[in-house]
């Protein structure tokens, strides 16, 4: 009988440890429109055109290129005096998704009963592989948004809408694609 019971406390022990959980979730989505607000990616659920925002049209240096549009989610601790451009702030490292994907999460975000600064960003990749990741001259992101991630739930942050500065339905052919000269693009 000793035995059991002190299985049975034991058994206890493990359960309540393993119950402690110190992380949460963060879940969130993204959406590419053009200036006037036509879906680039990801479409409507009915429309079977773009699949991803990969292979885009773009102007460099005079020659039309194709680039891959990806988006990148840091998470900061909003009273540190760096921001979130400070690696010293930031709760987790950046999360980076390439342009097939539309929805990223972390399963693994310290939890916390202050809130997190989270932004953002657009990623554009060329056809070298060179990243761009200053681009508000040419791609309008949301602010941050301001949450606390909660231990063992889901902290949503909804969708992120980022406006490239083309117009998909315009007149001219130019107008289709983006001039990553002036995003800052080499």
């Amino acid at each position: 009988m000793r035995c059991l019971q002190t299985l049975c406390a034991a058994s206890i022990l493990v359960a309540t440890s393993a119950c402690s959980v110190e992380t949460g979730v963060v879940e969130w989505a993204w959406s590419f429109v053009d200036r006037d607000g036509d879906a680039i990616y990801p479409r409507g659920v009915f429309d079977l055109g773009r699949s991803s925002s990969c292979a885009l049209p773009g102007r460099l240096g005079g020659s039309e290129v194709r680039y891959d549009l990806g988006a990148e989610l840091v998470i900061c601790d909003p009273q540190c005096e760096g921001g979130c451009g400070d690696p010293d702030c930031q709760i987790v490292a950046p999360l980076g998704f390439d342009c097939e994907r539309y929805r990223g999460s972390n399963p693994s975000v310290p939890s916390s009963s202050d809130p997190y600064s989270f932004e953002i960003s657009p990623v554009i990749t060329l056809p070298g592989g060179d990243e761009c990741r200053d681009l508000e001259a040419c791609i309008t992101a949301p602010g941050p948004r301001s949450r606390e991630v909660p231990p063992g739930l889901v902290t949503d942050l909804q969708v992120f809408q980022l406006v490239v500065g083309m117009d998909q339905n315009g007149p001219t052919s130019s107008s289709g694609s983006l001039d990553l000269e002036a995003c800052g693009c080499e």
